[in-house]
């Protein structure tokens, strides 16, 4: 078969698209239609570089069903955590005022320290049975299919979605979470059953670095309400109907946006000064 007669596969949404597009369908328009990839900033990388001392461990834990001592997370942690700086990042305005090498050394540390519960208190409580797998869930009567990946499941049929943030979550953060929702779609689509339970774990970057773990279930009805939202989502879309964040939105900022100094729904004078 010639690449003409291949059949395309069709466009998707992820479980952060979703959002994005309902947080700011400018923002959204900016990434997924545009392409324009911006740099990650260092609370995006703190993460990444969490995960990845995790996800060493729970890799070859499937196998040995023994943790990795502390020290390798946290060496495998901070070492995704380098890996990643290579391929560029941003600093906003505090950050630029205290001195890139300061803010990659502190980021560096909080990596470490944060791998370090990750190790001691996360990795122990879960046998994984699934490792950062993606699942794609075709959609026929719609333009778009469904696409994530699931962080950790298992043997007690969990899915666990891993987290690092700069405070604690609440309950409603758990039942409301789009993604925790996806991810319970996935499940079912991956054994053919509901997860028994679903778990977000947050590695909470507090001066002391804690694991705060709320636990939440998805039935049908959220299903029909997911269901409901990408319907909305892709409408917009094909509609090229992209909203601006609401005014006075806390996440339409230089801190928390890449595009906000470039935005045309910001105040020019506002934007220079990164207010």
């Amino acid at each position: 078969m010639s690449d003409e007669q291949k059949p395309t596969r069709k466009p998707h949404l992820s479980p952060s698209a979703l959002e994005m597009y309902a947080k700011c369908g400018e923002q959204y328009r900016r990434r997924y239609i545009e392409k324009q990839i911006i740099p990650p900033g260092m609370a995006m990388l703190r993460g990444t570089g969490v995960h990845g001392g995790i996800e060493t461990n729970m890799r070859q834990k499937i196998e040995t069903y023994r943790d990795l001592p502390v020290a390798d997370v946290i060496d495998a942690a901070v070492a995704k955590f380098d890996d990643e700086l290579k391929a560029g990042f941003q600093l906003d305005q505090d950050e630029s005022s205290r001195g890139k090498d300061v803010v990659i050394g502190d980021t560096r540390d909080l990596v470490a320290t944060m791998a370090g519960v990750a190790g001691s208190d996360l990795c122990p409580k879960y046998q994984p049975t699934v490792i950062e797998q993606g699942v794609r869930i075709e959609i026929p009567t719609s333009t778009h299919d469904l696409f994530g990946v699931i962080d950790l499941a298992d043997d007690k049929a969990r899915i666990i979605d891993v987290k690092t943030s700069g405070k604690s979550k609440t309950q409603n953060d758990a039942d409301g979470s789009v993604q925790l929702t996806v991810y319970s779609a996935m499940h079912q689509v991956l054994t053919g059953s509901p997860p028994a339970e679903l778990v977000l774990e947050t590695l909470v970057a507090t001066k002391t670095p804690k694991l705060q773990t709320l636990v939440t279930k998805r039935g049908n009805a959220d299903l029909v309400a997911l269901g409901a939202r990408i319907e909305a989502t892709t409408y917009g879309i094909a509609k090229g109907v992209f909203a601006p964040a609401p005014a006075g939105a806390w996440w339409c900022g230089p801190k928390w946006c890449g595009y906000f100094h470039s935005c045309p729904f910001v105040n020019p004078g506002r934007s220079a000064q990164g207010d």
